[in-house]
């Protein structure tokens, strides 16, 4: 009986008639490859799957034609170059590969070249909105199959403007945490991508540029000005009394009406009165057709200016846009990171090294997920991010350099079930932003100087629009990203904090926090303070070698609520 129904079920199976395909297009970078890849790949595909070799040489691609991905499918590219065109115009954007619910695909070996904006590594070829994706596989709510057991193996990029890998289970509409169906099993395992990632500003630096030009070079100020949000700048001013005179007819500036960045306006450039300070921001509290008055507070006293000195003083207004906004080039496309997975269960990133020139990797809305053993060289923005709404998560054996880019690592928006063990973050610009998290676990790792962006250096440091100076950060830092939010069940264990000299505190916990447990810490450097909100519940403070604790009242230190607006 046994033997019947094992026959039985063979003779069910279907019969896919595989097959073996060599690529024939010339490798010599210059001659167009899509043609030949489109019929290979369509080949394999109507065949029910089988395996395609790339052989060694450099493809190119003009990046008109996407290349359709089969299932039931290896690729196997070692040696391959797939190289994109040096010059690429505005708002570019290239697909090469994408598949839809695709099954069983393993892709082996190859490298992707492209020419991403880099401002510290002028002139360039491509915009900073260019954006180049190499493999996208997206998954629908319905349909047989769906996405499931892709892998991809000893995959390598060089300055790709956009994601490497993307794979999208589908998303559920109007929901920002919910998946309708997972693609699952999905696998990255010795793969180096370098610079690879859409290109990102980063949260300030062309305001900064613009508003203190004198600390960088004549190119560099040349390239902010072509790149800022110029439609958000005004020009000849002059400061008579309690006004500030210029034209605001053409999008007039409104009286600001709360605290957000969007209401706020500072000065640029040279030539302001003494008792204005180049890059603090000021509430509008009177507009007219020929000029606005403004204040250091919403609705507060119009300031009196005092004489001026010359020059050409300017003012941005909308902070919003002119300096959070323009993280992000104007004009760019979607997809974060040298890699981007959304929406996927049974995901593992073992043993790669990846950098980027804007956030290194996502993995957001995921479940059941394996981060070990890899080591990110650098990143302009973020360098690790488990992103919103993920579950089940262990980070472990990584070293993580964010150089200076923004956060070293990011755990936001309400992920569950996280543990993170063994791991080394060093460099990163805004500190480790944990966000709101349910059942974390923290436990033997190693934070050294995470909050280069304090620095007071106009490379590596950032100011604020606050007071015009340079930003402070925690090392560490728990919050909440909705005004009730809850956040608990923390452990942060027998961890090493080395603070540098751009930080403000070692650790604060916001308010909202409950059942934390801070034991076996060891703190080095000038910032061994652990800030804890009036709010927080249930927090065990065991031995914490170096630490001092301050307890803070509810909203005495704004930067307890970073992530949500106040």
């Amino acid at each position: 009986m046994m033997k019947f129904f094992v026959l039985g079920l063979l003779m069910a199976a279907p019969v896919r008639a595989a097959v073996s395909i060599t690529i024939s297009a010339p490798a010599d970078g210059v001659t167009e490859s899509s043609a030949a890849f489109v019929q290979a790949f369509e080949t394999v595909a109507k065949a029910g799957g089988g395996v395609i070799t790339v052989p060694p040489g450099d493809f190119y691609f003009d990046g008109k034609t996407t290349i359709p991905l089969p299932s039931n499918t290896t690729v196997l590219a070692h040696g391959a170059r797939f190289v994109l065109p040096k010059v690429l115009g505005d708002k570019a954007r290239i697909t090469l590969f994408a598949g839809t619910n695709v099954q069983h695909l393993t892709w082996m070996g190859g490298e992707f070249v492209g020419y991403c904006f880099d401002h510290k590594r002028m002139p360039n070829t491509w915009e900073p909105n260019v954006t180049t994706r190499m493999i996208v596989i997206e998954t629908t709510a319905e349909g047989e199959g769906g996405t499931t057991d892709v892998t991809f193996r000893d995959v390598k990029s060089d300055r790709v403007a956009g994601a490497v890998i993307s794979v999208f289970g589908a998303l559920k509409k109007g929901s920002e945490r919910e998946v309708e169906r997972h693609a699952t099993n999905v696998t990255l395992d010795n793969c180096t991508l370098i610079d690879s990632g859409r290109f990102m500003w980063d949260y300030g630096l062309l305001w900064q540029i613009m508003t203190w030009p004198e600390d960088y070079t004549p190119e560099m100020v040349a390239m902010a000005t072509k790149y800022f949000r110029n439609d958000l700048v005004r020009e000849g001013l002059t400061f008579d009394g309690e006004v500030v005179k210029f034209d605001n007819t053409v999008r007039p500036i409104a009286v600001s009406a709360t605290n957000e960045p969007k209401e706020l306006i500072t000065f640029l450039g040279d030539g302001l009165p003494k008792n204005l300070v180049k890059g603090k921001g000021y509430w509008v509290v009177e507009t007219a057709p020929d000029h606005i008055k403004i204040s250091d507070s919403v609705g507060g006293a119009p300031i009196k200016c005092e004489p001026t000195t010359g020059g050409a003083p300017k003012l941005a207004f909308n902070l919003l846009g002119t300096y959070y906004g323009l993280y992000s080039p104007t004009g760019t496309g979607t997809g974060k990171g040298c890699f981007d997975l959304v929406g996927c269960k049974a995901v593992r990133v073992t043993g790669c090294k990846i950098s980027a020139l804007g956030d290194t990797m996502h993995i957001q809305r995921s479940e059941d997920i394996v981060f070990a053993n890899n080591h990110i060289l650098g990143s302009r923005m973020g360098a690790f991010f488990l992103a919103e709404f993920c579950k089940n998560a262990t980070i472990t054996g990584n070293i993580v350099d964010g150089g200076n880019g923004s956060r070293v690592i990011s755990v936001e928006k309400s992920c569950e079930d996280v543990t993170m063990t063994g791991n080394t973050f060093r460099n990163g610009g805004r500190g480790a932003w944990i966000n709101q998290p349910r059942h974390f676990v923290m436990t033997g790792n190693v934070f050294i100087n995470n909050t280069t962006k304090g620095e007071a250096d106009p490379w590596r440091g950032r100011r604020s629009h606050q007071a015009g100076d340079y930003l402070k950060y925690p090392e560490l830092y728990f919050t909440q990203y909705e005004p009730d939010g809850q956040y608990g069940d923390i452990i942060v264990s027998d961890n090493v904090f080395t603070t540098g000299p751009g930080a403000s505190e070692a650790i604060t916990f916001a308010r909202g926090g409950t059942g934390i447990q801070l034991d076996g810490n060891v703190f080095l450097g000038e910032k061994r303070t652990v800030v804890v909100e009036q709010g927080v519940k249930e927090i065990q403070l065991g031995r914490n070698p170096g630490a001092k604790i301050r307890k803070v009242k509810a909203g005495e230190q704004s930067l307890l609520y970073h992530g949500r607006p106040e």
